[in-house]
């Protein structure tokens, strides 16, 4: 999906009493693995997410609600575009703008420093949450995984 980031300058931002703040210690960027994982049920490699800490090009984001982390969000800037990646929301939390709120955010950002495009990949359960903000979806990409520990050859 794909979003002219100059589209955002028309919006109406919510009240929300999520409070996002950017990831700037490895304290903070574990607590930001701990939500993603959660949510995607997946580990996060905390030693590649420390080593993006790091880079100019990424940015992590963390929702706070009542002091603690229920959201997240990486935006990744690269060839004149801002990615979003890993959005998430805790299950108990869902439902209350928060992957809006801090999707919102991080796109303001890339906007006000010269980006004007933003894409990410929706997963069914975002997809309308970032047609909300004005994403339009382009093409499918379709991913495939090998079973593990199995071999597949053509004779």
């Amino acid at each position: 999906m794909a979003l002219d980031l100059e589209d955002l300058k028309h919006q109406v931002s919510d009240e929300s009493e999520l409070l996002v703040e950017i990831v700037e210690d490895t304290e903070h960027l574990k607590q930001w693995t701990e939500v993603v994982s959660s949510v995607f049920g997946i580990k996060v490699d905390f030693e590649l997410m420390e080593y993006l800490l790091s880079e100019p090009e990424a940015t992590f984001y963390s929702g706070i609600l009542e002091g603690n982390p229920v959201s997240s969000l990486l935006l990744y800037l690269s060839s004149g575009v801002a990615g979003l990646f890993a959005v998430s929301t805790l299950k108990k939390y869902r439902n209350r703008g928060f992957g809006l709120v801090i999707s919102r955010m991080a796109l303001i950002d890339a906007f006000e420093i010269g980006y004007k495009v933003g894409v990410l990949r929706a997963s069914a359960l975002g997809e309308r949450v970032y047609r909300k903000l004005g994403f339009q979806k382009y093409c499918d990409i379709i991913s495939y995984e090998l079973e593990e520990n199995k071999m597949y050859l053509e004779e």
